[in-house]
C-alpha cells in the first residue's frame, strides 16, 4: 500500500472515531461517568432543593422510552418541566398522540419557543440511574410562592402502556423523603422496568 493510501486510511479512521464520540455525546448527554447521573443542568450540590432520582431502562420498541418530569401547584397550574425527552418535546406528540399525553396537555409544548424546549429537553438517555432537581423557580426562572406543590413523572413505555408517579412537595425547614407508588395504565405491563426506584428528596437549608 502506498504512503498516500495509508494516510487516507488513517484520516478516515480518525473521522470515524470522532464521529462515534460526537454521536455518543449527542445521544447520551447525561452519561458523564458518575452515579447517580445528573439529568438536569439545574442540579446543585448543596442548598435547598428538591431531588428526584430514578432508574431508567430504555425500551427497544417503536412507541416507547418517552418520559417527562414536571411541577404543578396545588390547583393544577403548570409551573415548570424539569426534564422531557427531546423527541416528544420537539413535536413528536403530533405524530404519536399517545406519547406522554398528560405532560403534553399540561405543559403545552406547542406554545413554547425553541429556547424553552431546548432548556427542558434532552436526548433519550442510556440505561442508568438519574437525578433531576428543582430549585423552586417557575418556567421563567422566577422564585415560586407558596409552600406546597405537586411533582409528576410520566412515562410512555409502549404505545398506550403508561405509568405516572406523583406526590406532594412541602417546602419547609425539615429534610424529607418520599417514595411514590406507580400508577400503571396496564396492570399487566411487561415494561415496568423502564422507570423504577423513584425517590423524591427535599433538602432543607
Amino acid at each position: 500500500m502506498s504512503k498516500k493510501k495509508i494516510i487516507i486510511v488513517i484520516i478516515c479512521a480518525v473521522v470515524v472515531v470522532l464521529a462515534a464520540v460526537m454521536y455518543n455525546r449527542i445521544m447520551n448527554p447525561f452519561n458523564i461517568g458518575i452515579d447517580p447521573l445528573v439529568a438536569s443542568s439545574r442540579q446543585e450540590s448543596a442548598g435547598r432543593r428538591l431531588e428526584i432520582s430514578f432508574s431508567y431502562r430504555k425500551q427497544r420498541l417503536v412507541a416507547s422510552s418517552q418520559f417527562a418530569i414536571w411541577i404543578e401547584d396545588m390547583d393544577g397550574n403548570y409551573i415548570d418541566t424539569l426534564y422531557v425527552t427531546q423527541w416528544t418535546a420537539q413535536g413528536g406528540y403530533s405524530y404519536r398522540p399517545l406519547s406522554i399525553p398528560v405532560w403534553v396537555s399540561t405543559a403545552l409544548p406547542s406554545e413554547m419557543n425553541v429556547s424553552e424546549i431546548d432548556a427542558i429537553s434532552g436526548a433519550t438517555p442510556g440505561n442508568g440511574n438519574y437525578v433531576v432537581s428543582w430549585d423552586f423557580t417557575d418556567r421563567n426562572g422566577n422564585p415560586v410562592t407558596g409552600t406546597q406543590f405537586r411533582y409528576f413523572i410520566e412515562a410512555t413505555m409502549n404505545n398506550n402502556d403508561d405509568v405516572i408517579y406523583t406526590g406532594i412537595i412541602t417546602i419547609g425547614t425539615e429534610t424529607w423523603e418520599d417514595i411514590p407508588i406507580p400508577v400503571y395504565s396496564l396492570q399487566d405491563s411487561g415494561y415496568k422496568e423502564m422507570i423504577s426506584n423513584v425517590r423524591v428528596t427535599f433538602h432543607a437549608e
